[in-house]
């Protein structure tokens, strides 16, 4: 790790003293170590923020020379768009440039698109509306076995006091099977 003082470092990145200071107060961009710039943090903050959002760096880049093969904007965008969908995948957590956000962007709006279109097809069935219905039927499903003890409970006691165990366990089963038929009834009056 190497450190510079604020005129090496201002000299390094071709900027004014007074522009690390006016960083160094805002937070931006500038590492400190032991009260001097640590020059290899700062610049990768430089490069990764300073650099990606600043027109004046980006207008100073190289152009690409005539001879040179340059690759269609949609197969460049394709392939970052599958390396950043891998690296997502495999959850390797990095701080990533305004252009990889943008893709990751891009690439999650399309995405968004196709569900839009599942669903509007009839491809996705809509979750919520059967998480309800599935809440309601357990809902009844409760209130049904609850009531069994009271509408049920003096007779089945008369039986555990007159009978053997056989008698018994019939007996509650025939409870249980008339409280399940009027489940499935209420549902096949609800399906008409």
């Amino acid at each position: 790790m190497s450190t510079m003082n604020i005129s090496e470092y201002a000299q390094h990145t071709g900027v004014n003293r007074k522009t690390i200071s006016r960083w160094m107060k805002s937070g931006k961009y500038i590492v400190m170590l032991n009260g001097e710039i640590d020059v290899e943090s700062s610049d990768k903050n430089l490069k990764q923020y300073r650099d990606s959002h600043d027109l004046r760096t980006q207008k100073a880049k190289k152009k690409p020379e005539a001879h040179q093969a340059v690759v269609s904007d949609t197969d460049d965008f394709q392939q970052r768009a599958e390396s950043l969908y891998a690296s997502l995948v495999s959850n390797d957590e990095q701080i990533r440039s305004l252009e990889e956000s943008r893709a990751i962007k891009e690439h999650y709006l399309a995405e968004l698109v196709k569900l839009e279109y599942s669903i509007k097809s009839g491809e996705v069935l809509p979750w919520q509306d059967m998480i309800n219905q599935v809440g309601k039927e357990y809902a009844r499903m409760r209130t049904r076995l609850i009531a069994i003890a009271p509408e049920h409970g003096p007779r089945l006691r008369a039986l555990a006091s007159t009978v053997n165990d056989a008698e018994f366990v019939a007996a509650l089963r025939e409870v249980i099977y008339e409280a399940m038929e009027e489940l499935s009834l209420d549902d096949r009056e609800q399906g008409e």
